[in-house]
């Protein structure tokens, strides 16, 4: 589930089987934001019809297979839409992530009028070819929506009602979406009965994936009721007592707005329960309460028996995902898996990237700026057969345009004014045999993307000013930070390019999502010291670690380290204290977690010009050595500074004589 997916999480509760009840300032605000993208982004004409695009059945087929099996051991699930579809006159449509209807239903009176007039299987409801729609928008945000009558930006659309909700695989990405539609009578309230059936039905799949790909872990599930037969509040675990995965439901019912909340963390620090108490229960459930959104709770929680279905299929790489571990087979040392630390995805990616970096599949990276694009493109060039070869890079973004294609495909003798005389060698040559890592591959400009297309088919350059082809032996990775299908859906980036370049494409979590941060905080700060020559142990004291934790770091690793180059600095002796931390650590509007729950700013950020402001900073003072008899060490420890900046404070405000003071 992404943060998109919960943020309707002020909603009622999944566990009983309950879908959130509608809310129209949400669902107002889904309409308005996709509104903005047709307009905007995706250039649709405005009070217009939208052209509906079908497949052919073979590609139709395509598209469908890597859910065939998802499709026939789910009967039971559909059934029961299927059912209620057809009495109450909706057509339901299931997708793939793509928006490709592969699977619909329409066996009443109504449901035939609604495929006559497009809304049948084969039909593609990407947002960024038919505007708002509930099948497009709601791939797009990720969340339950119902788009109704007018709220449709193709004017064709607008006789619709349309509700949807996203199908979760167990990584909490989309891989499809489920759509019950009929024509616009009355008012949208009637929407809620359709919304229900979809989100319920949502919910039910996603519980019976999660089970599959989780079959070898523990799974708890989680109900209001002991006599509940089925549960899609559910939890996987591993054997150390880690959460590595939750379905939607239960995240939604603990409030978290990003699955990573409690992913990575101990079961028992989450939910206050322990694995004997589970256990004590045998195949009964324990009767638990604890606190959620600050009111009590009760459930009822147990072991699954998970019996799973089994899923033969290959190629669906939803239903054959497999619990986030390392591929015992390959090394712990090798530089794809030191590069994805403990981060349990990215584990799992470098598992992926090790066995196909050397099979000439092209790999794109993609991920917010800072996470780490050119160091995850290196460890895959180390990884490779080539890595003994040149590892050459090119922003594309950094480069003006008129030069870069005189930097990738270099140039002869004399072809330009000012250039060097004997001409010059271009990346794509210099990277012969080795590898070449194209950053910010969507900024680009669409002529040269072209030629690129052509070398990366043919092998072969010709650099600028020259008529003979040099062939070379190329080994591309890309890099972006854009979304390229909504590029390619603009024009602005050629679809061909794309998948030239995507055979496999590795998504590198933003700093925040991870649930290795402090495994990466320790990391870059012992990187940091090593480039200083400081061959010293330097420590982040707890309630400093906390607060870099809790910090959301829209600037990602490339942030992390200037906060930490800044904190070295600051420091006194060899531990990082809280006071060492710049400014904007401390910002409100980028923690993780509410202002109460944030440790107060340290006394360095208090007021000390003004007599009010000495007196609150003196009394603080008091108030800690009294609580710690005055021992120095411990009364620093407590207040996250070093001793030495203690002892200055101390004899700033004439509290008492050094010698009065106990220092250990």
């Amino acid at each position: 589930m992404s943060s998109k997916s919960a943020d309707y999480s002020n909603e009622k509760s999944f566990l009983a089987g309950e879908t959130p009840e509608k809310d129209d300032a949400l669902t107002d605000r889904y309409i308005e934001n996709s509104w903005e993208r047709c307009r905007d982004r995706y250039k649709i004409s405005q009070h217009s019809d939208v052209k509906l695009v079908s497949l052919t059945d073979t590609e139709v087929k395509e598209h469908r297979e890597p859910l065939e099996k998802l499709l026939s051991d789910s009967v039971e699930v559909f059934d029961k839409i299927r059912t209620l579809s057809k009495n109450s006159g909706y057509t339901v449509l299931i997708t793939n992530e793509k928006g490709v209807a592969v699977k619909s239903f329409a066996e009443s009176s109504v449901g035939h009028d609604l495929v006559a007039k497009g809304l049948r299987q084969g039909t593609l409801w990407s947002e960024s070819l038919v505007g708002t729609n509930g099948l497009g928008t709601c791939l797009t945000e990720c969340s339950p929506v119902t788009v109704y009558a007018e709220e449709h930006y193709g004017s064709n659309l607008q006789n619709f009602s349309c509700s949807a909700a996203p199908l979760i695989s167990p990584d909490g990405t989309p891989f499809g979406a489920i759509d019950a539609s009929t024509f616009a009578n009355g008012n949208r309230l009637g929407q809620a009965l359709a919304l229900n059936m979809v989100c319920e039905t949502a919910d039910e799949i996603e519980a019976l994936v999660f089970k599959d790909a989780y079959h070898n872990q523990r799974v708890i599930s989680f109900s209001v009721s002991p006599v509940v037969s089925i549960t899609k509040a559910l939890v996987a675990v591993n054997d150390s007592g880690t959460i590595v995965a939750a379905t939607t439901p239960i995240l939604l019912t603990l409030g978290c707005r990003d699955r990573y909340e409690i992913v990575g963390k101990k079961f028992q620090d989450v939910f206050n329960l322990s694995f004997e108490q589970l256990e004590a229960a045998g195949s009964g459930s324990v009767e638990h309460y604890m606190q959620v959104m600050g009111k009590p709770y009760k459930f009822h929680a147990n072991f699954l028996q998970n019996n799973a279905y089994q899923i033969q299929s290959p190629q669906s790489r939803i239903v054959t995902a497999k619990p986030l571990e390392i591929d015992t087979s390959i090394p712990v040392n090798t530089p794809l898996v030191l590069a994805a630390g403990k981060e349990p995805t990215l584990l799992k990616q470098a598992t992926r990237c090790q066995r196909i970096v050397n099979k000439g599949i092209s790999i794109l990276l993609q991920g917010e700026t800072g996470t780490g694009k050119e160091v995850w493109a290196r460890a895959l060039h180390e990884s490779s057969d080539r890595a003994d070869k040149p590892f050459i890079t090119l922003n594309c973004a950094a480069i003006p345009e008129s030069l870069i294609e005189s930097e990738l495909f270099g140039y002869g003798a004399g072809t330009f004014t000012g250039g060097l005389k004997a001409g010059k060698m271009g990346k794509i040559q210099a990277s012969d045999g080795g590898t070449l890592f194209l950053d910010e591959i969507g900024d680009m400009p669409l002529e040269l993307q072209a030629s690129l297309l052509r070398v990366l088919a043919e092998s072969e350059i010709i650099p600028l000013g020259e008529h003979e082809a040099v062939g070379v032996s190329l080994n591309v990775i890309c890099a972006t930070h854009r979304d390229l299908k909504e590029y390619v859906a603009r024009g602005e980036f050629r679809e061909d390019l794309y998948y030239r370049i995507s055979g496999f494409q590795v998504t590198l979590p933003s700093l925040r999502q991870r649930s290795d941060q402090p495994v990466i905080i320790e990391k870059v700060l012992h990187m940091l010291c090593l480039d200083d020559g400081d061959v010293g142990h330097v420590e982040i004291h707890p309630k400093a670690m906390e607060l870099l934790c809790q910090y959301r770091w829209p600037g990602n690793i490339r942030q992390l380290k200037n906060v930490l180059q800044y904190a070295l600095c600051m420091r006194e002796g060899e531990m990082i204290c809280i006071e060492d931390l710049p400014d904007e650590v401390f910002s409100s509007d980028q923690l993780v977690r509410k202002e109460q729950d944030i440790a107060p700013p340290p006394l360095r950020m208090l007021s000390i010009s003004s007599d009010s402001g000495s007196l609150s900073e003196k009394e603080e003072l008091e108030n800690i050595l009294e609580q710690h008899r005055w021992v120095v060490t411990r009364a620093a420890k407590a207040m996250g500074v070093s001793r030495s900046t203690l002892h200055r404070k101390i004899k700033k405000y004439g509290l008492l004589s050094e010698d009065q003071l106990l220092d250990h």
